[in-house]
């Protein structure tokens, strides 16, 4: 777009929403939090209001909130001395490092605020509302930890953290008023995505050849920078090692081949570890393991076998797992806070937490999903597309849920959209009642589209949190064109939250338009439907 477009959006911007209008302006983007008074007290304790425009007071509220992490990070580090050992020190050490992811999500998003380049562009919309409802998830997930421990870091934290959220919920609700007051174009240009001038294929007509051999040879010919073999014939014998070796902030892409084996590691990529892949040599052959659970010690955060924080993650052909067992109750196998990040004909699986979509823009396709109770987890923009969920045994007298969705805010644009999958009985399954999903938190938002549902599902289809009316009326819940003895939507539940969707309403949570995939998928070289399948 051309400076002078910009510029031009910048002044109908200021001429929309002038200064007289600011205390009203902030009222209602208010009302659409949790907290509609303490959002307003948040943003009218900002230095020059209410004389500052709109765009403005946007600015300086995500400056506040970004000097408000600060301080709080600076409380729990100071706290690393005091916290005992145990469960306690590792709720902290999960507080400080989200709360650095925190300082560089509100950073991202000041970029972008600055240049007003959000001002007609659906993706930076996008990525603007993704990085502050990581935010709000990161201080949820920190206060989680703190929740089951009762010392000096909950006593002296927990406030600080509180109001680091209450500040970004004001910013978010600020900047969904400015968005819907100066109108964002909500048309989004499809791509065509798939082969044309007479080529054929799974994956999209431009993509470079490098690109496309990546996704389509053998593991074995792939032109790999670093390969990990057990037998000590390669690069390197752990996954770790080869991690660890990874350039920083990279904008390349960078690809580990990891052999055949089953590797008893617990994994972390950190945030500096950008653009990184992993090709495997099968669900079944290049395995990741651990055991770490809840019941062990660990906080639901710290027990994945494999967490991703490095944006542009991709993983194809490679088994993770937590085989904790249903005994121990919460047990990660993979934890993703990465940002636009594909999983490809991988497998999960675990029990209870199996897959933690805890934040950012996800994308599945054609893969394996087992577990129990809320097996696919967390606040992440997700599409699962093309994907078997398969339920299996839980512990005696649970019942299985397949999805809990955690957005906590009506602003976040945050949510799991399940599209051509196939729900069905694992192997070691018993006949228990089985759900679509239940609502961890306030917001909840979950659809099925265009899904195959065996007959485990209950007629209902949709179950309580711990059999209270907790959100049933602020859940965000349905159901498209899905198929199969589970699908049957006669008995299904008739909460206010509930919606048998129509053809323009799932149109919303397709790979297109929930996660704008249009605008980073095709560089991934992964197959997906933009759109409902016909």
């Amino acid at each position: 777009m051309a400076k002078a477009t910009v510029a031009l959006l910048a002044m109908v911007i200021c001429a929309t929403l002038p200064l007289a209008y600011s205390n009203n302006f902030v009222t209602s983007a208010c009302k659409t939090t949790a907290e509609p008074e303490l959002c307003v007290s948040s943003l009218s304790g900002i230095h020059g209001f209410p004389h500052l425009i709109p765009t403005k007071l946007l600015n300086a509220a995500i400056k506040a909130s970004m000097s408000l992490v600060q301080k709080t990070s600076t409380i729990a580090v100071g706290l690393s001395g005091k916290a005992s050992p145990g469960l306690e020190k590792i709720a902290l050490q999960d507080c400080i490092g989200l709360l650095d992811d925190t300082a560089d999500h509100l950073s991202e998003v000041l970029q972008h605020v600055l240049s007003r380049n959000f001002s007609s562009n659906n993706f930076k919309v996008s990525s603007i509302n993704v990085f502050l409802s990581a935010g709000l998830t990161n201080q949820d997930t920190c206060i989680e930890g703190m929740a089951v421990t009762n010392g000096v870091v909950k006593s002296q934290l927990q406030s600080s953290v509180q109001r680091v959220s209450r500040s970004i919920s004001a910013a978010l609700a600020m900047f969904m008023a400015i968005v819907k007051k100066v109108g964002v174009n909500s048309a989004h240009n499809r791509r065509l995505l798939f082969a044309e001038n007479g080529e054929t294929g799974d994956f999209p007509a431009w993509l470079s050849s490098s690109d496309r051999r990546l996704l389509q040879v053998s593991p074995s010919d792939v032109q790999a920078d670093a390969v990990v073999a057990q037998d000590g014939s390669r690069n390197y014998t752990t996954i770790a090692d080869a991690v660890n070796a990874v350039p920083e902030k990279s904008k390349q892409r960078y690809v580990i081949y990891v052999t055949a084996g089953v590797y008893y590691e617990n994994i972390e990529i950190s945030k500096k570890k950008k653009n990184l892949m992993l090709i495997g040599d099968g669900i079944d052959s290049t395995i990741i393991t651990g055991n770490k659970s809840v019941v062990d010690g660990s906080t639901t955060f710290r027990s994945a076998t494999f967490a991703v924080k490095g944006a542009g993650f991709i993983a194809r052909d490679i088994g993770f797992q937590n085989t904790a067992g249903p005994y121990k109750h919460q047990a990660v196998a993979l934890r993703v806070g990465s940002d636009l990040s594909v999983f490809y004909r991988c497998s999960f699986d675990g029990y209870q937490d199996t897959l933690y979509a805890h934040s950012l823009r996800q994308f599945y396709r054609d893969c394996e999903i087992y577990g129990t109770v809320d097996f696919i987890f967390g606040n992440a923009a997700a599409v699962i597309q093309g994907c078997k969920i398969m339920p299996r045994k839980p512990m005696e007298q649970q019942t299985i849920t397949i999805t809990a969705q955690g957005r906590n805010e009506g602003n976040e644009n945050t949510g799991f959209s399940l599209h051509d999958c196939n729900v069905t009985n694992a192997p070691d399954y018993v006949p228990v009642p089985a759900y679509l999903g239940r609502p961890w938190k306030e917001y909840s938002r979950v659809v099925f589209l265009q899904c195959y549902l065996d007959d485990i599902i209950e007629p209902q289809g949709w179950a309580q949190w711990n059999s209270s009316d907790f959100a049933l009326n602020t859940l965000y819940y349905g159901e498209y064109m899905n198929y199969g003895l589970g699908a049957d939507l006669h008995a299904r539940i008739n909460w206010p939250g509930y919606h048998a969707l129509d053809t323009l309403q799932a149109d919303k949570f397709t790979v297109a338009e929930f996660i704008r995939g249009d605008e980073w998928l095709p560089s991934t070289g992964i197959s997906y439907f933009p759109g409902l399948k016909d």
